[in-house]
């Protein structure tokens, strides 16, 4: 097991229901990002393993992000040609095939937000911003009852990462406080984090 697959399984990867498929999207996408990630880790020894993970993980969201949108615009340009050669229903199928990665990597950065104490309402507009995005380059009309099922099963990975135990030591005060995230190369973020204590 790499250094990055125990990170995520020691915040509670394993606890989510994942299908085979989306288990197998995750791993292949851990294993793409432990070369990269252990040369961070080599590079910032000063930082935690988890809050460099935060950095690392909202730079990967933003860059899936891009390249769904990127790949959606292609897909609606050549939509005409799928739905006269292959029908509208098969049509569909080839537009919304990346959109797995794209939840699944959101899923796995609202799981290292919780670990870190993220507040929720900024992982809950995430999820929100999501959906719409979803609907927005898809075309396709809401469902609401499917949208609050994907909106809370990307939330109980939130709620995975914040209470597991490997995230204790992040709790600094009882206090909310704005921080500044992990810079991976030229990009920070800045985030609300909850860093309030149990008593």
């Amino acid at each position: 097991m790499t250094d990055l697959k125990h990170l995520f399984f020691s915040l509670g990867l394993e606890q989510l229901d994942l299908s085979e498929k989306e288990k197998n999207i995750i791993n292949a996408f851990i294993e793409q990002s432990t070369p990269r990630f252990n040369d961070i880790c080599h590079q910032r020894q000063d930082k935690e393993p988890l809050a460099l993970l935060l950095g690392y993980m909202t730079q990967q969201h933003h860059i899936a992000s891009s390249r769904w949108i990127e790949q959606q615009t292609a897909y609606h340009q050549m939509q005409s040609v799928f739905q006269s050669t292959v029908g509208t229903e098969h049509a569909s199928k080839f537009i919304n095939q990346d959109v797995d990665e794209y939840i699944l990597i959101t899923l796995l950065w609202l799981l290292i937000q919780g670990a870190n104490k993220i507040d929720y309402s900024y992982a809950n507009e995430q999820a929100e911003t999501l959906l719409a995005h979803i609907h927005e380059e898809t075309k396709e009309s809401n469902d609401s009852k499917e949208d609050e099922q994907l909106r809370q099963r990307l939330m109980q990975a939130f709620y995975q990462g914040k209470k597991n135990d490997a995230a204790k030591p992040f709790h600094k005060t009882k206090a909310y406080v704005q921080v500044i995230a992990t810079t991976i190369g030229n990009d920070s973020v800045t985030y609300r984090y909850n860093t309030r204590t149990k008593t």
